[in-house]
């Protein structure tokens, strides 16, 4: 998916997509482990996969575009994004790109030839060796090439088929078509497969049937038939003449080709086309790939020849469209396929489908003879989640497109829970027959489920034993006199459907909110309405803030879309913004609440900061968001898109990078694909791009003001005691070396036999003289020759950013050789960079280290009264400055920890 660049976020790993709807192949490995890969083209990547198992083996780097074929033979894997082959040797990182000039259409490996079927049907035949155009065969509008296969024993020679059902043998070494089949078929040919006999070719159709092809002879062996386009044909290897073919409703059908008959049938497993069937050499094992994202593995060893189901590896069949962490790193998705998935998002294998919802179980349907399909129920579109009382009971609530039913889930058991929640009224009032469920929330204590209509009801149940707890209805004085049933029938909480459900973190108050534009506060206890708020816009939908008591509110009016943050304890509204698009699709917190995100039609997503109001990062794709969510420390944040199968991950830069220059934008700014990247990959991360190598600190706003350097507390904090901390962190005992004598020992012959030496006393004693030697050599540091040989301010200036871009270890290292002569000029040099009150943190970091370490040097009476003189004065000069600064910093810091300091504890 392609995405401009973003200040805040990275690109991490997208999740849930094992496959597409572009053919894998498979590549034989004739090595020790007899390992058989499959190779499947995800968007920009390529995954490979253990045959065997469906075990991810590794994942390619991002290629440049969307990848629309692949191959593979034994010396490496080719990969045709945009108009060139990215060539890999073992599916992880590419070695170089191949030119082709055109999109690539099918691509095939045949020896030392990659034969390329382009877009405009033309044929091309590239060398591998050197990337270098062999042969260009122009194709022709008439004839649309749609299947291309290699004949067995058939050298330099493809065998190609058309939309118009015809088929050429052309040799693509002398450019020329051998023969054109007279006979041709009433439909276009879909698929070309070589069968384990020479020259028979299956031949799959568009209208469903199969043919038998003898391409020698030019006639037909025979012919079956499905009631779908053919989009796969695969053949048993072993002693079983058995033929699998698949089509695009995801039917897979097994045919005894002795008895040209057919053997079953398996419907109801893929939901897309089938893309591949692969036979393992010698074994009755079948591999199936589909477009509806799954890969599966069987197993023909029944008497009847029916393959049965092994391992399964898959993901949403459809767009995804509700996810939420549950804690760091567990992520519950749900999909428009109707099922609910759990994914890890540092654990590519960790996989678990919950299941899909039903109206009744798979095993009731099966003993009652239902079909499947008459027991699904709609997707679901909304997730609320809990984790107080997962070891108890369900813990996840699942609303449902247009649906009353509300599903409970658990992610301790990974399956659904025992509860289908629904007020009895929507099943005896038929003027509610229409009525759906709008909104859910779960309560933090994780006992009871709250449900909001399109028509104005909200019911509490409780979780664990699923019965109806009570109905929050607003009671005036004419209601006084009906009855119970009347009150419960005529009386709602809201006039309008319920757009907004929130229980807060003490789990006493419900807010609700409606598309009339009030919300309400209701006390959960006893169902007492407590205070209502009002606005002329509509509430579209809400988001609470878990560390917090912060409530951010959609509203939608003629003009465009507005939020606003509401206090739940004051009920007043604290933050509003007005720049958040035409329409909010989704809304999410930061897990320490300072960032508020919206996303909206047009394919951003807004960061804004709480705290000044402002907007700090603005983020384009090319699908608009439809689901937000933070992890609990804040490290990740998830998203998905209107369409899209994956769960995109995103690393929050400001918990990794060393520095994030996050800066106010303005309220209309918006990106543009100027600032396009890569599409995000299966395993992507980058911290270090070029925005963050750019990074110069933070601009000084006024002359006058005060300006930090931006840099962490680690790169300065710890100086004047970095010599302590490193003598604290030293070992109390040194690591010793095992006594062991040597292989030879030194000895010396004697008259009484041998003597072995002994070392020499004073070995020592040279060691030192040694080093004498040596420091008198040594020059002075690159910081004080620059430092020496400054002549002007500016000069000291760049001698300070020098010093700036340096380690911690460095700068201590750098302060602790710095010559006495060289103080005066030091210190000058602090004093001319507190004149421009930049960098001030750094300036009082490196002024306490100097003093700390030459502090004997600065309190020393004798010496040369003319450099003690020029220090003296140095020092006073800083000390003026430094006091004139402090003295208004001083009081703005003390004025603004009072003004913090009440807000914090004051009760508004």
């Amino acid at each position: 998916m392609r995405r401009a660049d973003s200040t805040l976020f990275a690109p991490y790993r997208s999740m849930g997509v094992v496959c597409s709807d572009v053919r894998p192949v498979i590549r034989p490995n004739e090595s020790k482990t007899r390992m058989t890969s499959l190779i499947c083209p995800v968007d920009n990547v390529v995954m490979h996969y253990k045959a065997e198992k469906l075990r991810l083996v590794g994942v390619s780097d991002v290629l440049p575009d969307i990848v629309t074929a692949v191959a593979a033979d034994r010396s490496g894997v080719y990969a045709a994004a945009g108009t060139s082959v990215a060539v890999m040797r073992t599916c992880r990182h590419i070695s170089r790109f191949i030119d082709v000039g055109a999109r690539t259409k099918f691509m095939k490996v045949l020896g030392d030839y990659l034969v390329i079927i382009d877009e405009e049907n033309g044929i091309r035949v590239i060398s591998i060796s050197d990337g270098q155009q062999i042969l260009h065969m122009e194709g022709s509008k008439e004839f649309q090439v749609t299947a291309v296969v290699h004949p067995s024993t058939y050298m330099y020679k493809i065998l190609v088929g058309s939309s118009i059902g015809t088929m050429r043998l052309i040799n693509f070494r002398t450019a020329r078509i051998i023969h054109e089949f007279s006979k041709g078929f009433d439909s276009a040919i879909t698929v070309l497969e070589q069968s384990p006999a020479v020259d028979v070719m299956a031949i799959g159709l568009a209208n469903g049937q199969i043919f038998l092809h003898n391409v020698r002879i030019d006639e037909t062996i025979c012919k079956f038939r499905h009631e779908k386009a053919i989009s796969a044909i695969g053949f048993r290897n072993d002693d079983k003449p058995f033929m699998t073919t698949a089509d695009i409703g995801g039917d897979i059908v097994i045919w005894n080709l002795e008895k040209r008959q057919l053997v079953g049938k398996i419907s109801d497993v893929h939901h897309a086309a089938v893309t591949e069937l692969y036979f393992m050499p010698g074994e009755p094992v079948m591999v199936s790939a589909s477009a509806d994202n799954s890969l599966r593995t069987w197993v023909l060893d029944g008497g009847d020849g029916m393959p049965r189901q092994l391992v399964v590896l898959e993901g949403h069949a459809e767009g995804v469209t509700a996810v939420q962490f549950n804690g760091k790193q567990e992520v519950l998705s749900s999909g428009l396929d109707g099922s609910v998935r759990k994914y890890m998002v540092n654990v590519e294998t960790m996989r678990q489908k919950l299941g899909s919802a039903g109206t009744i179980s798979r095993a009731q349907a099966k003993k009652r003879h239902i079909p499947v399909e008459s027991i699904k129920m709609e997707p679901v579109i909304d997730i609320a989640l809990g984790w107080s009382r997962e070891a108890a009971w369900d813990n996840v609530l699942c609303r449902h497109k247009d649906t009353l039913l509300v599903t409970t889930w658990t992610t301790r058991k990974n399956s659904q829970g025992t509860h289908k929640l629904v007020h009895e009224r929507f099943t005896k009032d038929a003027l509610l027959s229409k009525a759906t469920a709008t909104a859910i929330a779960l309560s933090p204590c994780g006992n009871f489920a709250f449900i909001g209509y399109s028509t104005g009801h909200v019911d509490q149940f409780n979780v664990q034993s699923g019965l109806h707890v009570k109905t929050f209805v607003k009671h005036s004085e004419k209601d006084e006199e009906l009855n119970k049933k009347e009150k419960a029938k005529q009386q709602r909480a809201h006039e309008a459907k319920i757009t907004a459900l929130v229980v807060d973190a003490r789990g006493s108050e419900l807010i609700t909110g409606c598309s009339s534009g009030r919300l309400k506060y209701w006390q959960v206890r006893t169902g007492k309405l407590l205070a209502t708020m009002r606005t002329r816009l509509r509430i579209e939908r809400s988001a609470p803030c878990t560390s917090n008591s912060l409530l951010a509110v959609a509203c939608a009016g003629d003009e465009g879309a507005s939020v606003a943050v509401i206090d739940t304890l004051c009920r007043r509204v604290v933050r509003s913004f007005t720049s958040v698009g035409k329409s909010v699709n989704a809304m999410t917190f930061s897990s320490d609440g300072r960032w508020l995100l919206t996303a909206d039609d047009m394919r951003y997503i807004r960061v804004w900061e709480l705290s000044t109001s402002q907007l700090i990062d603005v983020m384009l794709f090319d699908k608009p968001c439809i689901g937000l969510s933070f992890n609990s420390t804040g490290e990740y944040l998830a998203t998905v898109h209107k369409g899209e199968k994956s769960i995109f991950i995103w690393a929050n830069k400001k918990m990794y990078a060393s520095h994030v220059n996050i800066r106010a934008l303005p309220l209309d700014y918006l990106p543009t694909w100027k600032s396009h990247v890569p599409e995000i990959g299966v395993n992507t991360f980058v911290i270090d791009d070029e925005s963050d190598d750019e990074w110069e600190g933070s601009e000084q706003v006024d002359e006058s003001l005060v300006t930090y350097s931006g840099l962490a507390p680690s790169r300065w904090a710890n100086l004047p005691d970095l010599a302590l901390i490193k003598e604290r962190n030293k070992p109390d005992q040194p690591a010793r070396k095992p006594k062991q004598a040597p292989f030879f020992l030194t000895a010396a012959p004697t008259l009484e036999g041998f003597e072995f030496e002994v070392p020499q006393e004073d070995e020592d004693e040279r060691r030192r003289t040694l080093q004498a030697k040596r420091s008198l050599l040594e020059l002075e540091s690159s910081f004080s020759s620059m430092l020496r040989a400054a002549t002007s301010d500016v000069d000291l200036c760049e001698v300070f950013l020098n010093l700036k871009k340096m380690s911690v270890s460095a700068i201590d290292f750098q302060l602790r050789t710095l010559p006495a002569d060289l103080l005066p000029k030091f210190f000058k040099m602090l004093a001319e960079v507190l004149k421009t009150r930049k960098d001030f943190d750094l300036v009082q970091a490196y002024l306490a280290t100097a003093m700390k370490i030459h502090r004997s040097t600065l309190w020393r009476k004798e010496g040369d009264k003319k450099e003690a003189d020029e220090l003296t004065n140095v020092l006073e000069e800083l000390s003026l400055e430094e006091e004139r600064i402090w003295s208004e910093y001083d009081q703005v810091i003390v004025e603004n920890a009072a003004v913090t300091h009440w807000v914090k504890n004051a009760l508004i």
